[in-house]
């Protein structure tokens, strides 16, 4: 009995490390600066070399609120079309850690993507595909984008989205490589979490402020407690930290049009397919103004040492453990 407990404790272990500590990132130096927060993912059995079609169906779930933000928060706030690029190691549609083309300028500014297009269409062979999501008139909506093709050869991700109205603030992320460097195989499903970001080309300080061109621009940079405007956007209620803005679930689909899911064997069906459009998480704003995470806290010694950023994964695995214990204990 002893050890069926050792082998369930070491089965929550492994799991709660797969929500806590992912295995998404190149080794250091091989990539840019980080630029997103994974909050949950599943590993597949697909193989990186996987000869076939490989797409994303991906959900965007929009995190930004005056609940949830709600300093100077905008009339009429809005998303624009969210854009997302699979490319190759070779291409950058952004970074942390450098200055913006006229591309992401555009879309950070004025919400078009036309001219990013223009350079997905002329980057060659370093991209791959290119989706378009649609306008959001709700910044807490959701919605479900069209399939993003992946490969051996181009398994970067990249996605942009602007917040309007700004000067040139975005959600988004940029470089997720969709093999998992440890295990060789593609993210069966992974959710990614943004924060706010700067373009960096404009030096508006208030939402609705007037165009303010840098020049130079400066390089693109989070939005953090410590820069954000002197007003204090994108700060939660409390004024003590930033909460993400969006999110973005990714579903792995294998093979083409037609063909059955590889993982149940079933009729492909795209509605059955995709994860929920909506899904509670442990930062989301109640209406009386405090977190789930404080809900869960109530009554709750602050010693226990257990941290539920995970939401409901998570407490399924502490469950388990449990579990786990009391049957070892009646044994």
């Amino acid at each position: 009995m002893a050890a069926m407990f050792c082998t369930l404790l070491v089965m929550v272990q492994q799991s709660v490390a797969q929500v806590a500590n992912p295995g998404f990132q190149e080794p250091d130096g091989q990539r840019r600066d980080q630029t997103f927060r994974v909050q949950y993912f599943e590993n597949s059995q697909i193989e990186q070399s996987y000869p076939g079609t490989l797409r994303y169906y991906c959900t965007f779930r929009g995190k930004w609120s005056k609940r949830r933000q709600p300093v100077d928060f905008p009339k009429s706030a809005s998303w624009s079309q969210p854009v997302m690029i699979s490319h190759s190691n070779e291409y950058r549609m952004w970074t942390g850690t450098e200055t913006a083309t006229l591309g992401v300028e555009s879309i950070a500014e004025e919400g078009f993507a036309t001219i990013i297009t223009n350079e997905f269409n002329n980057a060659g062979a370093g991209t791959k595909h290119l989706v378009l999501g649609e306008r959001l008139f709700n910044t807490s909506d959701s919605q479900h984008m069209p399939p993003v093709n992946v490969s051996y050869a181009h398994p970067f991700v990249s996605s942009m989205v602007k917040m309007i109205p700004s000067p040139d603030w975005f959600a988004g992320f940029s470089d997720w490589r969709t093999i998992n460097p440890v295990t060789e195989t593609f993210y069966r499903r992974i959710i990614i979490q943004s924060f706010p970001w700067d373009c960096g080309t404009d030096g508006g300080q208030t939402y609705t402020a007037l165009d303010r061109d840098l020049d130079p621009q400066v390089p693109v940079s989070r939005i953090t407690r410590t820069t954000v405007p002197p007003n204090g956007q994108y700060l939660d209620p409390t004024g003590k930290y930033v909460p993400i803005v969006a999110e973005f679930d990714c579903k792995l689909r294998v093979g083409e049009d037609g063909e059955p899911d590889p993982y149940t064997g079933l009729p492909w069906n795209e509605t059955d397919f995709r994860v929920p459009l909506y899904e509670n998480r442990d930062d989301d704003i109640f209406p009386d103004g405090r977190t789930r995470f404080e809900h869960d806290l109530d009554g709750k010694p602050e010693s226990a040492g257990f941290s539920f950023v995970g939401g409901g994964h998570q407490r399924m695995l502490f469950a388990m453990m449990a579990a786990a214990m009391a049957v070892a204990l009646l044994w």
